[in-house]
């Protein structure tokens, strides 16, 4: 499953920074520069972003934020790949979103002043821009474009909500699969594509336990509709998923 990512090619995994702490902030200036929701912020505005963003790296199972931590900003992916997972008070969890490079995170608990409801951990070596509200929340507030942007994306995200809700109710496990399964397919031209996160993650993501996701692989792969190799796929009978998607 490809991680949610935004427009704007940000940099890859980048080698130990020995800047001086005015390099630094002129990087991160350039970074907040790139990502879309500042896109059109002048240079004194990003340089107040700058002033109140931390530059934190993080390696593969690191935990960024905890649920019921308190939430006190916006954090931005730069490189690598987060998962937020919902944990139930039984013990079980989910995983809500994957994120990857231009994504954001923390910006529903952030601006409805509650803690954070996930937990969000580094799948990879990852760099994040955690953007303190006492900067962002002023600049929102006098800055009508930034507000309208993140208008949209917060209502992108309560769609998505919505649209995953849908498929949870009314989908069966294997429909959710095959839909991914297409997506991803349609992605990539029609090639094989390489899942880029484990198969464990996907699962939780689609809402499916570990050995029902491997059932769902197994009987697609002996029906001749998938190609399964490790992380590799590929979709051998496009027509042939989309008429089992309607039945399974």
């Amino acid at each position: 499953m490809k991680a949610e990512t935004a427009p704007a090619p940000l940099p890859q995994k980048a080698a130990a920074d020995t800047a001086s702490p005015a390099e630094q902030e002129q990087r991160i200036r350039a970074l907040l520069s790139r990502l879309a929701l500042f896109a059109d912020l002048d240079g004194a505005q990003l340089a107040l972003l700058a002033s109140a963003t931390q530059r934190q790296t993080y390696v593969a199972g690191d935990v960024i934020a905890r649920r019921g931590q308190r939430c006190n900003g916006m954090s931005f992916v730069i490189y690598g790949s987060v998962q937020l997972v919902y944990n139930a008070a039984s013990g079980s969890e989910r995983t809500v979103r994957l994120l990857g490079a231009g994504a954001s995170f923390g910006e529903a608990s952030l601006f409805s002043h509650h803690d954070h409801i996930t937990t969000a951990t580094a799948l990879a070596d990852t760099l994040t821009l955690h953007v303190h509200e006492r900067v962002l929340s002023p600049l929102i507030a006098a800055h009508g474009p930034l507000a309208q942007r993140l208008i949209a994306h917060l209502s992108n995200q309560l769609y998505m909500a919505i649209c995953d809700f849908g498929a949870f109710t009314t989908h069966s496990g294997p429909q959710r699969l095959i839909g991914f399964l297409l997506r991803e397919s349609a992605t990539a031209g029609g090639q094989a594509f390489t899942l880029d996160v484990s198969k464990r993650t996907i699962a939780s993501r689609l809402n499916l336990t570990p050995a029902h996701f491997s059932r769902i692989l197994q009987d697609l792969s002996q029906r001749g509709l998938l190609r399964v190799n490790g992380r590799q796929m590929q979709v051998l009978d496009i027509q042939g998923l989309q008429d089992y998607h309607l039945t399974a």
